[in-house]
């Protein structure tokens, strides 16, 4: 392990959790990591995992990937809630804060 890159300790941390059938998955940016290929691959295995109803705990600045996997999003801002709810109307309220609008870049990496 001490011979790894950080991507390649996030990849194994991420093969590892979502293969042992957890009852609740918390994901802190670990599908940010990885080459395009990597983030297909744990794209369609968190889908999967969505549509097994299983409990997902994601935590991201990745708004894209809030609004494709999450049925609820909560906005959390130097340890207080500013909102709650569906996760398109939080990303459109965290984007109105942050005075910045729709794009590909801003959608996926904040």
């Amino acid at each position: 392990m001490r011979t790894y890159s950080s991507g390649m300790y996030g990849r194994l941390a991420f093969a590892v959790s979502v293969s042992m059938e957890p009852d609740i998955l918390l994901v802190d940016e670990a599908l940010s990591t990885g080459d395009a290929s990597f983030k297909e691959k744990s794209m369609a295995k968190m889908k999967q995992l969505v549509a097994e109803a299983r409990t997902i705990v994601l935590v991201s600045h990745a708004l894209a990937t809030i609004e494709e996997l999450c049925s609820q999003a909560v906005w959390l801002h130097q340890g207080t809630m500013l909102a709650s709810g569906e996760p398109t109307e939080v990303i459109a309220q965290y984007r109105k804060f942050l005075h910045f609008g729709e794009s590909a870049i801003t959608l996926e990496d904040v």
